[in-house]
């Protein structure tokens, strides 16, 4: 019983710099993040990297009402380097690079209220094996498509009070 209640002290005594700061929740009821939900319309980018970004987009965001208060432009670049080739046993270590520039604007007024651009960087192996270098490649890709999605809805709603009111 008393280990019980030093842990509830220390768990207590651990949240008092956290409260003093000023920390709140981002989805706190009533605050601006949480009323972003169903409120952002995403440009659709045609591509497989666009349809997963979109969708973990509106997987966290809601999918759009008809009368979303916001548009969100996203524009996404994919690009790979080279990093090591060990030749004797015909392997190389590739690196993807993403970069997704996003503009939010109000529907009503046309004003853009938010703009960002946000980069992630994945890698994965090739061999010999044509096979398994794709699917290393594409599970590569989308690990980096998901990351730079959860980096927008977190850079959406860490600073929605101060452009989504």
């Amino acid at each position: 019983m008393l280990s019980s209640d030093r842990r509830t002290f220390l768990l207590t005594l651990a949240a008092l710099p956290i409260a003093g700061c000023g920390f709140q929740p981002i989805y706190l009821q009533g605050s601006a993040s949480r009323s972003l939900h169903g409120q952002i319309r995403t440009n659709l980018i045609e591509s497989r990297n666009g349809f997963i970004l979109l969708e973990r987009l509106e997987s966290r965001l809601g999918e759009p009402e008809t009368n979303a208060r916001f548009e969100m432009t996203v524009e996404m670049s994919v690009t790979q380097a080279e990093l090591i080739l060990d030749v004797k046993k015909g392997i190389v270590r590739y690196e993807l690079n993403g970069v997704a520039s996003i503009t939010v604007t109000d529907s009503t007024s046309g004003l853009v209220v938010f703009t960002d651009k946000l980069r992630q960087t994945t890698g994965y192996s090739g061999t010999s094996e044509t096979a398994q270098t794709n699917a290393a490649r594409q599970d590569a890709n989308e690990r980096m498509i998901v990351a730079l999605a959860d980096q927008i809805i977190l850079r959406l709603t860490s600073t929605a009070n101060s452009w989504a009111k």
